[in-house]
């Protein structure tokens, strides 16, 4: 697969290149951002990842405010083997970034009965939004003799040395709930831009018309990125003005546990100043209803019908409750049979077209619109 597909591969490629052949010595500054984009004809953003990348293999080490420098040592990464001769066909690995009952389980339950229905067992590993896990987790499935793999990758704002390594070697792989831009593979995810776009529409019908957003800094992610672009094309396409929005810092990172006191503290600042004049608001992932709710009960702001409506993607169905907020469910199980169906049929016939599948959700109706 040829690399000029993807620009930043081009530019990491050269770079390691001339890093291992001495053209750029142990301790010395790389050229600035600026001039490599002047020279290769690309844009800042192509820099970033083909950078992120060199750091992330320890080729380079960045040093803030004075440039991106060679590593005087770098520690060899194991490179995985792509061809072992002992490659089990009826085992595919499967790499998640996380589960949880808002999104994930009904999709990896779907997987696995999908494959063990035509003759396949499946070995899950998850990476814990860890890009560095991620690796040593594709590292390990490869080693196991896996004939496909199916991942979710991790968040972040370069993409993954390792998952690029499997394109360009061509393995059997498909991406789930995210897309990697430009980049040749196959993705099943989530229409984000059009659910978010269907609870615009809701709240609007609902009599909204200062409706805000509430979100994680997106940072790279494409299904946030999407959702943020859905929250602004539904608000032109409805001729409405954007309301405040709140995005939750990066270092505020929820995970299983909950929200944390930082990330409930900026809700609370949120929805004592500019969210103080919304009549709607749309969280772009479930993570953010606990520290939503709990800053609203801090400040006494009523979320519903009454006060403020609110509108999500996903939903707690194992709350003892029930789900009760508003939201776009994402179509798990459509989402398992599209990402199966597309491995099998490169597994069974070697089939290597590229299919970047859009997933309609399921509107559900709550108590908080």
């Amino acid at each position: 697969m040829a690399e000029g597909n993807y620009l930043y591969l081009k530019l990491y490629n050269q770079m390691k290149k001339d890093i291992e052949n001495g053209t750029y010595l142990p301790g010395e500054k790389l050229p600035a951002e600026g001039d490599l984009c002047k020279r290769f004809g690309i844009s800042a953003i192509t820099v970033k990842k083909a950078f992120g990348m060199l750091v992330e293999e320890g080729f380079v080490r960045r040093v803030p405010g004075r440039g991106t420098f060679v590593s005087e040592v770098r520690k060899e990464q194991p490179v995985p083997q792509r061809t072992a001769p002992a490659r089990n066909t009826h085992l595919i690995g499967m790499i998640l970034e996380h589960v949880a009952s808002p999104f994930g389980l009904d999709m990896l339950y779907a997987i696995d009965r999908l494959l063990t229905e035509r003759g396949y067992r499946l070995c899950v590993r998850y990476s814990y939004m860890d890009r560095s896990r991620e690796t040593e987790e594709i590292d390990f499935l490869l080693s196991l003799g896996v004939s496909g793999l199916i991942i979710m990758p991790c968040h972040g704002d370069h993409y993954s040395t390792a998952i690029l390594r499997l394109i360009v070697d061509e393995f059997p792989v498909v991406l789930i709930d995210k897309q990697l831009e430009g980049i040749p593979v196959s993705t099943v995810r989530t229409d984000n831009i059009g659910a978010i776009v269907s609870l615009v529409d809701h709240l609007r019908e609902r009599g909204c018309r200062n409706i805000g957003l509430l979100s994680m800094e997106a940072l790279g992610t494409s299904s946030l990125m999407e959702r943020i672009e859905g929250f602004h094309q539904g608000l032109e396409k409805y001729g409405l003005t954007a309301g405040a929005s709140c995005f939750i810092r990066s270092e505020y990172k929820v995970d299983g546990t909950g929200p944390t006191v930082e990330a409930v503290g900026q809700v609370r600042e949120f929805l004592r100043g500019g969210g103080r004049a919304l009549d709607g608001l749309i969280c772009t992932e479930y993570s953010m209803v606990p520290m939503l709710t709990r800053a609203a009960a801090a400040e006494g702001v009523t979320l519903g019908a009454d006060g403020l409506r609110v509108c999500c993607v996903d939903e707690d169905y194992e709350a003892p409750e029930g789900y009760r907020f508003t939201h776009v469910r994402q179509d798990e199980q459509a989402i398992a049979r599209k990402a199966v169906e597309i491995l099998e049929d490169r597994l069974q016939h070697g089939t290597s077209s590229i299919e970047n599948c859009l997933i309609p959700g399921i509107f559900r109706q709550g108590g908080t619109t």
